[in-house]
């Protein structure tokens, strides 16, 4: 796994393999709080599921309780905190998407929105943006760019330093840090 800093409040991650998503999902976990959304984008097969159970699983949810929502539209977790899994895939329109409620989720847990670019209007201004782009060698070669909240970026430099933790790398945005394990 690599991460750049391009620039501050946002993450490059380069993902050789799916446990660096997971390993990716376990940090996010340790940054986010109560009140978090999180849009997820990318193709169909990108990665964004596999993210949000990792985010899931960290986040003291029981592993065999996490499915796609594809077809329920809403999961809803136990965990640490609350988490709340939407997929916004087959949605005829983003006006489906708020009268599912979605608004109401926003408060107390993490509420992970997946294919969120269909419904970007309707998410919080203030929310993560995760864009997953299946690119690179090899076919579980991810890049997950990384916006934290716009009156929060320190939490792209909290996320950075958990995915650091344990490697050496540059500390000042702009630089790249290799974080293999």
């Amino acid at each position: 796994m690599e991460a750049t800093r391009p620039v501050p409040g946002t993450l490059e991650v380069q993902l050789a393999c799916e446990e660096d998503t997971a390993r990716l999902g376990r940090a996010i976990a340790e940054v986010v709080g109560p009140g978090t959304v999180i849009g997820l984008a990318g193709p169909l097969g990108a990665g964004k599921t596999r993210l949000t159970r990792a985010i899931a699983e960290a986040l003291g949810v029981d592993p065999s309780a996490i499915s796609s929502p594809t077809f329920v539209l809403i999961q809803e977790y136990e965990g640490r905190l609350p988490v709340y899994h939407f997929d916004t895939y087959r949605l005829p329109t983003p006006e489906a998407f708020e009268e599912l409620g979605s608004a109401e989720y926003w408060r107390d847990g993490v509420s992970l929105v997946e294919w969120a670019d269909r419904v970007a209007t309707l998410l919080p201004d203030d929310r993560w943006w995760i864009a997953i782009d299946p690119s690179g060698a090899g076919p579980s070669a991810r890049r997950a760019r990384i916006a934290a909240p716009p009156s929060r970026p320190e939490l792209a430099e909290a996320l950075f330093a958990r995915l650091a933790a344990g490697a050496s790398g540059p500390g000042s945005p702009g630089e790249s840090a290799d974080l293999t394990a």
